[in-house]
């Protein structure tokens, strides 16, 4: 009986640490070939509150070979209800700091992505292919990249949980357990 309650107890650290997180349903949109001036959304389909979204594009690879890149700040902003959003950065890594952006509301910005070499360049949505979005949130970060969605030319970012050092932490010690344990009846 001692040796179960101490295979349970391992058997909990090592699987029970790794939902450190609920799922969730964070999207970053980016309809189509529209040129100058693309409206990108997100929709915040979790349980929790983001506090901030970060895109990053340094990693994209435009048809010049440079990276894309904010031209400025953006031309508009649609808060989402009851919120507001903040605008940091430029270049290829800038975002926004939220206040009140709950379940299920919506936030869009109208912006004029360049690439790198180019303040003309007018990009698409499948220059986005590749960046990065992390969202903040109160229940820890989300991330994903942006992907083509069917054949194009729209794309669309699906930001998962990303899992907390401590959740790894304790899913390799709960597995070291098992091993010891193991080991022990082996002997």
């Amino acid at each position: 009986m001692k040796q179960l309650s101490k295979f349970a107890v391992a058997l909990s650290l090592a699987f029970g640490c790794t939902q450190a997180f609920a799922a969730a349903s964070i999207f970053v949109t980016e309809p189509g070939a529209d040129g100058f001036h693309i409206e990108t959304g997100g929709f915040n389909g979790s349980s929790y509150e983001i506090t901030k979204l970060v895109f990053d594009f340094s990693t994209t690879i435009t048809s010049d070979g440079s990276a894309l890149v904010i031209d400025g700040t953006p031309t508009s902003v649609t808060n989402p209800s009851g919120g507001t959003a903040t605008f940091f950065g430029g270049g290829s890594v800038f975002g926004f700091d939220f206040t009140g952006f709950n379940t299920f509301d919506t936030f869009s910005f109208t912006w004029d992505p360049d690439s790198a070499l180019n303040p003309n360049f007018g990009a698409t949505g499948l220059d986005f292919i590749g960046g990065i979005v992390t969202a903040y949130t109160t229940n820890g970060l989300y991330s994903g990249s942006f992907q083509l969605v069917g054949s194009g030319p729209d794309v669309s970012a699906s930001l998962s949980p990303v899992p907390e050092p401590v959740s790894s932490a304790s899913f390799l010690a709960g597995l070291g357990v098992l091993g010891l344990i193991a080991a022990r009846r082996r002997s």
